[in-house]
């Protein structure tokens, strides 16, 4: 008896409705969830294609909308469909930045409610907070797993290059050209501080971010990103080389010191990559580093300031800020003062040029551990039992890539006040990051990595098809016609 003729003898006329009834009850089963990477290659354009208009191309509608507050306000609805559809369907897996999260959103506002009235809620500073959790939801649902970050990587290897050229423009111009057109054209005048400033002669080229030291942010932490996330090493080299001119032309210290601890991450973890004790040897290696300076230097802070700035005179002003702030807050240690003008020296700007001291101000003490522990936290998984890990060399890659960057970004945030483009791109980089410690704990299909959305849909048709698909063939067939 041939081997179609002992399936066919096998699968009787008695036993077909009890296969085409266990078909229907499958599919009457709730699907598993599984991304959509087409999707995420839409929600990244949206988002991403959102930092190519000037902050100045706004409408105000009460308040101020950019086009990356309208691409937040989009995607914020979508994302919490995503949310949805993982909680339903077995996609989720809690992690602790999403409570930290959610406390800092709630207290934002609270603290604007205490300070400010109800009132406050509906302005530009009510709308923050509602940013970063937009964001926030964004990373974590659509872009943390690897269907969802490389469409975003390579949508973002686009819009840098874009960003660049917008930046080449602003230094042969001399001004920040675009910035003034968006001026001329939606007549929406946003102060001196979005006015083209100099050093050494020079533009400092911001394109369409808010500030020139955003732009050089940006760049930055986009350098940790492209060099881990792409795959062809001309590409990794071109992106990186990309992102050194972009922070270079932003002529600021925080962006380039940023750029040099990526190189510096990059060196020592490729010197010693089989080494499992690297990263534990480097956090002891810098925290003796830092005793020895607290230890044997008179005044550390000036030495650093001396050190590592392009004009040290402005590290020195940013350490005054700090103490005023303090001084600000012995009234309103909990909520902060909300967006009230701070007591300073008559010589002083009203510029906080620190995220944690702007956070201190808006929304108090807990506002700013609050925000502080949703980097950390971003890291931690609630298994609500025993779920295996599943660990992959490209999943790996990437949290180490997010790690860097996001460290990247607290050394910055010290000296630079994130607000507009950069707080978002703060949220979205600690949202892909949760997602990513999520993934550990997903299956292949939660993740994206069969079927429509794995390797199967990079492949050409006839690698993709399984092993054995042509021997099961003529007795798929057969099943057909005796069904019919």
């Amino acid at each position: 008896m041939t081997p179609t003729a002992a399936a066919l003898t096998t699968l009787s006329p008695a036993g077909l409705p009890t296969a085409r009834r266990s078909a229907r009850l499958r599919a009457a089963a709730p699907a598993g969830y599984r991304p959509e990477p087409r999707a995420a290659l839409v929600c990244a354009a949206i988002l991403l294609g959102g930092l190519l208009f000037p902050s100045e191309a706004a409408i105000k509608a009460g308040i101020v909308l950019t086009s990356l507050r309208i691409a937040l306000l989009v995607l914020l609805p979508w994302s919490l469909m995503v949310l949805g559809r993982k909680l339903t369907r077995g996609g989720y897996v809690p992690v602790m930045s999403d409570v930290v999260v959610l406390l800092l959103v709630l207290w934002m506002e609270l603290a604007l409610v205490v300070t400010q009235g109800p009132a406050a809620v509906a302005s530009a500073s009510g709308l923050r907070p509602v940013e970063f959790l937009s964001a926030y939801l964004a990373g974590r649902c659509l872009f943390g797993t690897r269907a969802g970050l490389e469409p975003f990587a390579r949508v973002l290897l686009v819009v840098a290059g874009i960003l660049l050229l917008m930046a080449m423009i602003d230094l042969a111009s001399g001004e920040n050209i675009f910035a003034r057109i968006a001026r001329q054209v939606f007549g929406v005048d946003r102060g001196a501080l979005y006015m083209t400033q100099y050093r050494f002669g020079l533009p400092r080229a911001r394109a369409s971010f808010e500030h020139a030291i955003l732009f050089g942010t940006f760049f930055a932490t986009c350098a940790t990103l492209l060099y881990h996330l792409l795959d062809s090493p001309t590409l990794k080299a071109a992106a990186v080389a990309l992102c050194l001119a972009g922070a270079l032309s932003a002529l600021s210290s925080a962006p380039l010191l940023a750029f040099m601890l990526f190189v510096g991450f990059v060196t020592y973890d490729r010197l010693l990559c089989h080494a499992t004790w690297r990263w534990t040897a480097f956090v002891g290696v810098l925290l003796y580093g830092l005793a020895m300076l607290l230890l044997l230097v008179d005044d550390p802070l000036r030495t650093l300031i001396d050190l590592f700035t392009l004009d040290p005179q402005t590290g020195v002003y940013r350490f005054l800020i700090w103490e005023w702030v303090a001084y600000n807050l012995q009234a309103s240690p909990f909520f902060g003062i909300g967006t009230r003008d701070w007591v300073r020296l008559s010589t002083m700007v009203s510029s906080v040029d620190a995220l944690w001291l702007a956070q201190a101000l808006n929304a108090g003490y807990v506002g700013t551990a609050l925000l502080a522990l949703s980097v950390p936290s971003a890291f931690f998984v609630w298994t609500p039992r025993a779920t295996p890990r599943r660990d992959d060399p490209w999943h790996a890659q990437a949290r180490k890539a997010l790690t860097i960057a996001l460290v990247q970004l607290c050394f910055i945030s010290f000296t630079v006040f994130f607000w507009g483009t950069a707080w978002a791109w703060f949220a979205l980089l600690i949202g892909i990051r949760a997602g990513l410690s999520e993934a550990r704990y997903l299956g292949p299909a939660a993740r994206g990595e069969d079927g429509a959305g794995g390797l199967a849909a990079r492949l050409p048709a006839r690698l993709a098809r399984p092993a054995g698909a042509a021997l099961r063939r003529p007795l798929a067939e057969e099943v057909r016609r005796a069904d019919a």
